[in-house]
């Protein structure tokens, strides 16, 4: 199983409600938050919320909003500490290497210019000073990140989620949705109900895109997790919206768990398709059974100073001419699986021209995006190791086939998730080397 979000404008009768809601949880997230650090029972801790207006599933939704953005902050806060580690373990063997290469030079006289310098030495020791300067800069922002509180982005003021659980009617007691009559019923707090005219407040609304898996979440039957007993129908899943305003516009959404599309593709061992994935290019091949490569080929990607939606644009309509390659020939994808972390953490010591490429590598995006689609239409993704792959397809297959680097590498990674021989070719084998 796995969640799909679905985002439709807000209607215009319920925007009063979602402003005056969202003020009202803005006064209170700092107080829910102390709750939760301080390790409260959750039983004290929607009382508490309940004294403010609230009724039970109300205070419990802003409850697990905060444990969410709790938690996030923590993981962020982890995150950052691990990159200032890793900057300030790089400038240190930055700094040795650069100590050992200045040790083993002769130290000449020379006259030396105001903000210049003449020769190698001169160099060496202007680096070794900056970089020292650099490396006490990122330890004093360790040590200050190290001590401080932990802060909690709360966000956008107009933004608060009315969360669902499992047994309720239509998945949630406080936001519920009839598809029969394509309408929402929303929970008013006890104070408000002489304003909005009753405990609920109604408004149309039709889903453009998920209707039909709002439908299917709402229909589904589920077992209780603790006792196993059948939920009945209409309480089987648990929904949750989501009301928030952007580009001077309220938008609400709603996040469902739908069944994952069954695998259409045959096993990897009936050949696949290798992706290769450059700054520049990314190439493709399609092996047989036999790791025989039968057709390749290459798009060309230009994400250079592009915008975000420009480069996932061009990203989705790659993936969809690969997923297109696999339907027609019914096999599986193979891509990379790769991690930029901790070469982020040394971009600074590699130099501007290696930083730029890597900070243009939207490797992260086209795995999120092909990693969808192929949920989408049912074909399997499957990641291997990169380990010399471009170097493999460079001396073995590039010229055999009369391929592209990328391509060669593409089939590299296919025949290794089929799991078959990477040997030395023997013309290019030393001799002494072992097959």
């Amino acid at each position: 199983m796995s969640t799909k979000t679905f985002t439709a404008e807000l209607p215009k009768a319920l925007i009063p409600f979602a402003i005056k809601y969202s003020r009202k949880q803005k006064k209170h997230r700092n107080t829910a938050l102390e709750l939760i650090c301080n390790n409260v029972s959750r039983t004290k801790q929607n009382q508490t919320l309940q004294k403010f207006g609230y009724n039970k599933r109300q205070a419990n939704s802003l409850l697990i909003d905060m444990i969410g953005k709790l938690v996030s902050a923590r993981e962020c806060r982890k995150a950052h500490i691990s990159t200032l580690e890793g900057k300030i373990s790089s400038a240190q063997d930055q700094i040795v290497k650069w100590e050992n290469k200045l040790a083993d030079i002769p130290h000449p006289c020379c006259s030396i210019r105001r903000n210049e310098y003449k020769t190698e030495q001169h160099r060496l020791r202007h680096n070794i000073h900056h970089k020292r300067r650099y490396l006490i800069a990122q330890q004093l922002k360790l040590e200050q990140l190290r001590n401080s509180q932990l802060s909690v982005n709360f966000g956008s003021e107009f933004n608060f989620p009315l969360v669902g659980s499992q047994g309720e009617s239509n998945g949630n007691q406080i936001c519920q949705y009839d598809y029969k009559k394509k309408q929402l019923k929303i929970r008013v707090p006890v104070e408000w109900e002489t304003e909005f005219g009753g405990k609920y407040i109604y408004a149309d609304k039709q889903f453009k895109y998920g209707q039909d898996c709002i439908v299917a979440a709402l229909m589904k039957r589920g077992v209780n997790r603790n006792t196993g007993d059948i939920i009945p129908y209409g309480k089987g899943e648990a929904l949750t919206w989501r009301f928030f305003y952007k580009n001077n516009r309220w938008y609400i959404s709603v996040t469902v768990e739908v069944s994952d599309t069954p695998i259409q593709s045959k096993p990897v061992r009936y050949g696949c398709i290798g992706v290769d994935f450059n700054p520049g290019v990314i190439g493709w091949c399609y092996s047989d059974y036999n790791g025989n490569p039968v057709k390749w080929g290459q798009f060309k990607v230009n994400l250079h100073s592009r915008r975000s939606g420009q480069v996932e644009a061009q990203l989705a309509d790659v993936i969809k001419e690969l997923l297109d390659l696999a339907d027609n020939n019914c096999c599986p994808i193979v891509i990379e699986n790769l991690s930029f972390c901790a070469k982020k953490k040394r971009m600074r010591e590699e130099g501007r021209r290696y930083a730029r490429m890597l900070n243009y590598f939207a490797y992260s995006k086209f795995n999120n995006l092909i990693l969808l689609q192929c949920n989408n239409r049912g074909i399997q993704l499957i990641k291997v190791n990169p380990a010399y792959s471009s170097l493999i397809g460079l001396t073995k297959f590039m010229a055999l086939y009369g391929m592209s680097s990328d391509t060669a590498a593409g089939l590299v990674l296919a025949r290794r998730a089929m799991r078959l021989s990477e040997s030395v070719p023997e013309e290019v084998r030393s001799p002494g080397c072992d097959s």
